[in-house]
């Protein structure tokens, strides 16, 4: 057990006691004032719109024994005599700073996720298969931010190992993680267009990734053999494992039936699946090379991949009367990402196919000619409609025209009553597209509707 308290945020990350008791436990750490349980953490972090700090009296009126806040001039502390207080001249870094401490005081393996797509589900496998041995630390949703890390890492108490999904958007941001988290293994599951907007070049997103190496206190790197940027990579001072399936690596798939359900065999190990299609090969694989380090049985890393499922949001399959199936893969979007999803839906039988694909987003002035591969490589699978929505989807819509049936909308909420008057009884529906387009939204609505489908036979 690693305990942390008020005293450690004063000695270790730059605060000043105002108020309290410096004994006080830091137990739970929060930014967001609404969500905190009783005797949280509250760190005050300041935004692009607002200071959460302005938010302290809320967070000790939902539970927080604990507030650390920005300077406030006009600061209220009446009827709060029993909380504590502690003043940063920098909440952010403040909580990197405790959680960098806190991870420093850990001595177990840190297991590092990052990549353009498949972070989180390759971490949630990789959780799913240690902690048939281990007690099993990972971050929630998709936690994996300057902000993210740090909390997972203040939420550790007793685990054994734990598992960082790491995210970046800018140069740096993944330097900064390793240093607080200090991985001991990692693993990179890609390297896409995603945020190309901020670099430039693939190959600029590999070096800023590649940043992950500067805290590492391990040796072992996994890499995807098959990505046309990663399997380049040599570096002496790292033990290099690989996963792949069309070059020679570490662990390779073969025998791959690519379906809904894709059945695939490794050595030592036959008849593995998982949902989807090759996309989801590789998380496995890369899964089960940790699964190995950690000497989990073949026998249990088989049943721990087979009974593998998505988050939310992500291939999230959901199942309406009148047999309509929705595949909500909502929560963020990339070209690979989108075609393996229009692959997905491509393979149900007997099911009339609609795609409701939103704008890709932060892809700067790739955008066009992305959206337009994406509209040609599409027109190529069994797809009855395809309803665009956004601005850049436009270009999708115009590729697909003459061999698909297609409708564009410039928001979700523009396209609810198309939607409502064209849903069958027998539908598949996958609602694609980056998080900011909000298809969320109209999967929300058309679950609302599915009472109503019925009538559009």
């Amino acid at each position: 057990m690693i305990e942390i308290t008020a005293r450690d945020l004063v000695e270790k990350a730059d605060c000043k006691l105002l108020i309290g008791n410096l004994d006080e436990k830091v137990k739970e750490c929060f930014v967001n004032s609404k969500e905190l349980v009783d005797g949280g953490c509250f760190f005050g972090i300041k935004g692009n719109k607002e200071d959460g700090s302005l938010f302290y009296k809320e967070a000790f009126d939902n539970g927080a024994s604990i507030c650390v806040i920005n300077k406030i001039y006009d600061l209220d502390l009446n009827g709060y005599d029993d909380k504590t207080v502690l003043i940063s001249n920098d909440t952010l870094k403040t909580l990197q700073k405790i959680a960098g401490y806190k991870r420093s005081l850990f001595k177990g393996d840190v297991v590092a996720v990052t990549g353009s797509v498949g972070k989180t589900s390759t971490k949630n496998m990789i959780k799913n298969i240690l902690e048939s041995r281990y007690k099993v630390l990972s971050n929630k949703k998709n936690q994996n931010s300057q902000v993210g890390v740090p909390l997972t890492i203040m939420r550790y108490s007793c685990e054994d190992v734990i598992v960082l999904e790491m995210g970046m958007s800018e140069k740096g941001e993944m330097h900064n993680l390793s240093l607080i988290a200090k991985p001991t293994i990692i693993v990179i599951t890609n390297i896409l267009d995603s945020h190309i907007e901020n670099f430039g070049t693939r190959e600029n997103i590999f070096k800023a990734k590649l940043e992950i190496l500067d805290g590492m206190i391990g040796n072992k790197l996994i890499l995807n053999n098959d990505n046309d940027v990663l399997n380049n990579y040599h570096n002496d001072a790292f033990d290099i494992l690989t996963f792949g399936i069309l070059n020679k690596s570490s662990i390779m798939a073969n025998d791959i039936k690519e379906d809904i359900i894709t059945k695939f065999d490794i050595d030592g190990i036959k008849d593995l699946t998982v949902f989807g299609g090759t996309d989801f090969v590789y998380n496995a694989l890369a899964s089960i090379l940790v699964g190995r380090l950690f000497k989990v049985s073949d026998d249990v890393i088989k049943e721990k991949v087979n009974s593998f499922k998505n988050e939310k949001h992500r291939l999230e399959i959901i199942n309406l009367a009148n047999n309509i199936t929705l595949i909500d893969d909502t929560y963020n979007a990339n070209y690979d990402s989108v075609m393996a999803a229009i692959k997905l839906i491509s393979r149900f039988k007997n099911k009339r196919k609609i795609v409701i694909l939103g704008d890709i987003l932060e892809l700067g002035n790739k955008s066009k000619k992305i959206h337009k591969k994406l509209g040609k490589n599409i027109s190529k699978f069994n797809i009855d409609l395809l309803i665009t929505i956004g601005k850049n989807s436009r270009q999708v819509k115009r590729k697909c025209i003459r061999k698909i049936k297609t409708k564009h909308f410039s928001s979700e909420l523009m396209a609810r009553k198309y939607i409502k008057n064209n849903i069958k009884e027998n539908d598949v529906i996958l609602f694609k597209g980056s998080n900011g387009i909000g298809l969320v939204n109209l999967v929300e609505y058309v679950k609302k509707l599915e009472n109503n489908c019925k009538n559009n036979k």
